[in-house]
């Protein structure tokens, strides 16, 4: 029972704190909140959970929670990969367009 509490507690703290951050991102935000909903649901009636993975081919709810989180947590990874993989670009583009921009105006600067 102390596990449990601390795990719901836990989980409202992570709630509250995904609340008070900036709304612009609304999609995101739900998805996390829903996601955290679904997590203290089943941290009062784990049987619940047993029923669901039970209908997914998968023998505890232990289990298909871990899963579930994996997909979600490789989900979080590959989309940060491609807002990286996007940064890089622009990134790369600006470097290139400073390094045109300087080799045409060469007189502007200073060598010494």
């Amino acid at each position: 029972m102390t596990f449990k509490l601390v795990l719901v507690f836990l989980l409202g703290l992570f709630f509250t704190y995904v609340l008070l951050l900036p709304k612009k991102v609304l999609l995101r935000k739900s998805f996390i909140l829903a996601f955290i909903s679904l997590m203290i649901v089943f941290s009062f009636n784990p049987d619940w959970s047993t029923k669901i993975a039970n209908y997914f081919g998968v023998v505890r709810g232990a289990d298909f929670l871990f899963y579930l989180s994996h997909l979600v947590l490789f989900f979080i990874a590959f989309v940060y990969y491609l807002k990286f993989k996007e940064m890089e670009q622009r990134f790369a583009r600006l470097v290139r367009h400073l390094a045109i921009s300087e080799a045409k105006c060469p007189e502007d600067h200073d060598i010494s």
